[in-house]
């Protein structure tokens, strides 16, 4: 097994301990899920889910900083980037952090339309 993330590795200060915590709790949430980008689809199955983010088991495995376009089930769809993998047999399980993820936790009621949000800055070369 081998699991690689985007999250700093080093203690954070004491003034920074409250920055990297969740702004909400995790919900099960048991649906399949289809990341897109492009051409290429990976299917999976989500674990649980959150204001801003989603874990899920995917049949095949991507790259770290990779930005997606992911189905939801019966709950749409939403632009995320994946910031930690724990490689698999036959795939991975990913944390997604949702782009949106900000607006989503002051605006909880509001519906998101992130189809004009952009990948790009965080998107990584291979």
């Amino acid at each position: 097994m081998k699991r690689r993330s985007l999250t700093p590795t080093s203690c954070a200060p004491p003034s920074m301990a409250g920055f990297y915590r969740r702004a909400s709790a995790r919900r099960p949430f048991s649906e399949r899920v289809v990341f897109r980008r492009g051409e290429r689809e990976v299917h999976g199955f989500a674990l649980n889910i959150s204001l801003g983010g989603l874990r899920a088991i995917l049949d095949e495995s991507v790259g770290l900083g990779e930005c997606f376009e992911v189905g939801l089930g019966d709950e749409g769809s939403r632009s995320g980037r994946v910031v930690w993998i724990q490689e698999e047999l036959g795939g991975a399980i990913v944390g997604l952090a949702f782009l949106d993820a900000k607006a989503a936790t002051r605006e909880a009621e509001a519906p998101l339309d992130v189809s004009s949000r952009s990948c790009e800055p965080w998107a990584r070369s291979k």
